[in-house]
C-alpha cells in the first residue's frame, strides 16, 4: 500500500509540474504603460516558477523612461532613472536602488540572451505603481508624474542642475570623459558645433505647427542630421529609410494637424562621451495641437502627456561620426543624429 501512495504521490507531482510549466509556456502576459501596451518585438514577458512576471528589461526600462547599460563580466544590469542608481545582477534575488539593497522573491535571468527581471520590483523602483489583472494576464503600471517648478530658473541654473545627473555607460564601454576631455580633442569651436547639432535637431524636429509650416522647406532642414543611407526606427517600432521617415513625419504634421512648441536647454559644457557623443539638455515642450493623440503617444514617447500643458524632462541626443556612401542625395552635419535618451520621466511644469 505505502508503494502505491509513493507511486500516486510522484504521478500527481509530475502531472503538477506538467500542467505549470504548460501554463507558464503558454500564458501571453501583457504589459501596459499609462493605458498603452508595451511593444516587445523579439523578447515576450512570461511568467517563472515563482509565479511572477518577468519581462526583458531594456523594453520595459526604455518605457519608463529609464536607461539601461550591461556589464558583462559582473554579471549585471544598471538602470538610470532620474538620478537614481538600479542595480540587478542575473541568478540574484537582491536588487539594489541608490546603494539601498532590497531583496525580491523571485530572481533576474538571462533567457535567449535577453536579460529579464521582475517587472514589479523594477517598475517599483522606478517609482511607478504596479497592478496585476489575473483574469487577463495583464500586467498595468501607472506612472507617478511628479511636477517641476521652473518659475524663476535662469539657463544658467539650468545647466547646473543639468550637470548633476549621472552620466550613461554605453553598452560596450565603461569609458566616460567630460566636455574638457573632449575639448582638449577636438577644440572648443568644434565642441560648441556638435551642441549645436544637438539642439537644433531637437528644435527643429519638435517644434512644428500644421498651420503656418512649410513642408518642403521642414524637410530639407530635417535631412541635414540624417543619412540619406541609413534608417531610422522611432517608437512605433517601425523601421523606414531616412527619407522615408523625415517625409511620414512631415506629412502627419499636417495629417493629425499637430502643433508643438520646444525649447531645448543646454550648452557646451553639457556634451560629454562613452564612446558616443552625447549633448544633454532640458526639453520644455507643449503640444498645443493635435487630433490623434493614441497615434502621437506610440509614434514618439513624448506624445503621452496633455494638450496644453507644459511638461519638461532631460534628454541626451546622441550624435556620431557615421560613415558615408559617395553618392549621398543631400548634405549633412558633420555628426548626426542617432538616438535619444530619456534621462528623467516627462514631468508637468508647474
Amino acid at each position: 500500500m505505502k508503494k502505491v501512495v509513493n507511486l500516486m504521490v510522484v504521478v500527481v507531482i509530475m502531472l503538477t509540474t506538467i500542467l505549470v510549466s504548460t501554463v507558464t509556456a503558454e500564458t501571453y502576459v501583457t504589459v501596459t504603460v499609462e493605458g498603452e501596451t508595451v511593444d516587445f518585438p523579439d523578447a515576450q514577458p512570461f511568467i517563472d516558477a515563482n509565479n511572477r512576471t518577468l519581462v526583458p528589461i531594456r523594453f520595459i526600462s526604455e518605457a519608463l523612461g529609464g536607461q539601461v547599460s550591461w556589464d558583462g563580466d559582473l554579471q549585471q544590469a544598471t538602470i538610470t532613472y532620474d538620478k537614481k542608481i538600479i542595480k540587478l545582477v542575473i541568478n540574484k534575488k537582491e536588487i539594489t536602488v541608490d546603494n539601498q539593497v532590497q531583496v525580491m522573491d523571485t530572481q533576474a535571468i538571462l533567457k535567449d540572451s535577453r536579460t529579464y527581471v521582475p517587472v514589479r520590483f523594477v517598475s517599483e523602483a522606478m517609482g511607478a505603481d504596479v497592478k496585476w489583472d489575473s483574469t487577463n494576464y495583464i500586467v498595468i503600471i501607472t506612472l507617478k508624474r511628479d511636477t517641476v517648478n521652473l518659475e524663476g530658473m535662469t539657463n544658467e541654473e539650468i545647466i547646473q542642475q543639468l550637470q548633476e545627473y549621472p552620466y550613461q555607460e554605453n553598452h560596450f564601454t565603461k569609458r566616460i570623459e567630460n566636455h574638457e576631455w573632449l575639448v582638449g580633442r577636438y577644440g572648443e569651436d568644434k565642441v560648441k558645433e556638435f551642441v549645436a547639432i544637438g539642439k537644433n535637431f531637437m528644435e527643429t524636429f519638435y517644434n512644428v505647427d500644421y498651420r503656418t509650416y512649410n513642408k518642403a522647406e521642414y524637410v530639407e532642414k530635417l535631412k541635414w542630421f540624417f543619412l540619406e543611407s541609413s534608417s531610422w526606427i522611432a517608437d512605433d517600432r517601425i523601421e523606414r529609410d531616412n527619407e522615408e521617415h523625415i517625409n511620414y513625419w512631415a506629412n502627419m504634421i499636417t495629417k493629425k494637424q499637430i502643433a508643438i512648441h520646444t525649447e531645448f536647454v543646454t550648452d557646451e559644457t553639457c556634451i560629454y562621451t562613452n564612446g558616443d557623443t552625447m549633448i544633454r539638455g532640458r526639453m520644455n515642450y507643449v503640444i498645443e495641437s493635435c487630433n490623434d493623440m493614441e497615434w502621437l503617444k506610440k509614434y514618439t514617447r513624448y506624445g503621452s502627456v496633455e494638450l496644453g500643458k507644459k511638461y519638461t524632462c532631460v534628454v541626451d541626443v546622441e550624435i556620431a561620426n557615421l560613415a558615408r556612401k559617395s553618392k549621398e542625395k543631400w548634405k549633412t552635419a558633420e555628426r548626426l543624429i542617432s538616438d535619444e535618451h530619456f534621462i528623467t520621466p516627462i514631468k508637468e511644469v508647474k
